[in-house]
């Protein structure tokens, strides 16, 4: 039971800061779906929300002076930025939260296809040595700022158990590092499953973005599907929108696939009811929701095991399907067993719908709720011992 309904809770005004306040239900990437899911949750539950766009030198500056004015008691800062500004000072506890893998940009490969570099920084990354440099550099101040922030923080939130040691910090302010996973709405928690009117569909959903999301590898997958195991009866639904999407749908006519189809930007909820399979190929996420929205109505998902936190989403062979990172022989196998076994996709679609109740807002939003209230007090114990 949530403690405000407890009447236990120390806490009544929330500040958010990151991005505006999200105005409607759609959103430009997953901080803000996140943000908005929060900000429902909180005045659900009868806290006072307020929100802060935090970029700008100005809004750095003016930080203080906003959660002083508004009496925030406490203030959660979402993907914290890692460029080191002045001192970060707050009237009240600050709770700092990573969106992504700690470890990302350690993919050099993803790197070179995120950024568009040009041809002579490829060579230079591609290579041995420069792989190298830029593995060591990234790390080196990627620790530095994590840990400078970490630092004046009074707790460093990341998505899953896996990350902490993963994460610089973690060695040097073990009480302040603790994890925190994302949530799915209560509509989807709530939602029921229909197996009969599944459709003999593969999906993926996200950012067409090669760099991360690696759809090119999917797209490879699909390749070994159709001119392997002959599954003309199946397709592959490709939904999201993004920079890469142009190139995608010049591979797959490259490819030579049939069974293929780009659907643009989608309801997703409408998808994943009639999918049989969810394909993840990224090449690192930070905690990867659409896994556990595509699971909560019953659609079998499969992922490489390309980042920690995935350990949390599917446990192989019960609740869907992990793969060696970026093996698309292996993948493709796997794949081809789930849409040929019926019987066995209908044990992992129900295994996968009871796991994505770990993930309920309630469930969540509970620890947020009991992380806000203990550095709340921490910090005013601590008043008092200075006093």
């Amino acid at each position: 039971m949530p403690l405000k309904q407890m009447g236990e809770s120390a806490i009544k005004k929330i500040a958010l800061l990151g991005y505006n306040e999200v105005q409607g239900t759609h959103f430009w990437n997953g901080v803000a779906r996140v943000i908005y899911n929060q900000t429902q949750w909180f005045r659900n539950h009868g806290y006072e929300v307020i929100h802060y766009n935090f970029f700008s030198h100005d809004e750095y500056k003016n930080l203080y002076g906003f959660l002083e004015e508004n009496g925030a008691d406490v203030a959660l800062w979402h993907m914290t930025t890692l460029k080191i500004k002045g001192r970060i000072q707050t009237p009240c506890p600050l709770v700092c939260l990573w969106h992504n893998d700690p470890s990302s940009h350690r993919d050099v490969a993803a790197f070179v296809e995120k950024y568009h570099l040009k041809p002579w920084q490829k060579k230079l990354l591609n290579n041995t040595v420069g792989n190298w440099m830029y593995v060591r550099l990234h790390n080196v101040l990627n620790n530095i700022a994590f840990t400078y922030v970490t630092a004046c923080a009074d707790r460093y939130v990341l998505l899953s158990e896996y990350f902490k040691p993963l994460f610089f910090p973690t060695k040097l302010f073990p009480k302040k590092v603790t994890a925190i996973p994302n949530s799915i709405s209560a509509e989807m928690v709530n939602s029921e499953i229909d197996l009969a009117a599944k459709e003999q569909v593969v999906l993926f959903m996200g950012r067409l973005d090669l760099g991360q999301k690696r759809i090119d590898l999917l797209l490879k997958i699909w390749e070994i599907i159709e001119k392997k195991y002959f599954v003309s009866d199946w397709r592959l639904d490709i939904c999201g929108g993004g920079p890469d999407e142009e190139t995608l749908k010049q591979m797959k006519e490259d490819l030579g696939l049939k069974q293929v189809c780009f659907r643009g930007h989608v309801n997703p909820e409408e998808y994943y009811k009639k999918a049989s399979i969810f394909c993840m190929t990224s090449a690192f996420e930070g905690f990867g929701l659409v896994v556990v929205e595509a699971a909560a109505y019953g659609c079998v998902p499969m992922a490489f095991e390309s980042y920690a936190a995935v350990k949390d989403l599917i446990d192989d062979g019960e609740n869907g399907r992990l793969i060696k990172a970026f093996d698309i022989e292996a993948y493709a196998e796997a794949l081809a067993e789930l849409m040929m076994n019926g019987e066995e996709r209908n044990r992992m679609a129900l295994n996968a719908k009871t796991h994505s109740n770990l993930f309920s807002p309630d469930s969540v939003m509970a620890q947020w709720e009991q992380l806000f209230n203990e550095v709340l007090l921490e910090k005013r114990d601590n008043a008092k011992k200075r006093n």
